[in-house]
């Protein structure tokens, strides 16, 4: 935020921009409320420090990542004549 407490504002493009996301991805989460955004007019504005936190605060250490498990490999399909 700024001295004045105004949140930094960006529309779905730019913060997409700037955090080198899809603009897709970025929509997919104002619309599902997971991020602090506001519609003006006819286009979504999402507070850009909120953002931030919201992707440092849901991001996995190595510890919580899932460790790939091992596929059984080619099964056979069975053929009917």
């Amino acid at each position: 935020m700024t001295a004045n407490n105004i949140p930094h504002m960006e529309t779905i493009k730019n913060t997409a921009k700037i955090f080198g996301l899809a603009e897709h991805f970025v929509r997919q989460l104002v619309i599902k409320g997971e991020i602090a955004a506001v519609k003006a007019g006819c286009k979504y504005l999402v507070n850009v420090d909120k953002f931030a936190e919201y992707l440092n605060s849901n991001t996995l250490t190595p510890t919580e990542q899932e460790t790939p498990t091992k596929c059984g490999g080619i099964k056979p399909v069975p053929v009917k004549l």
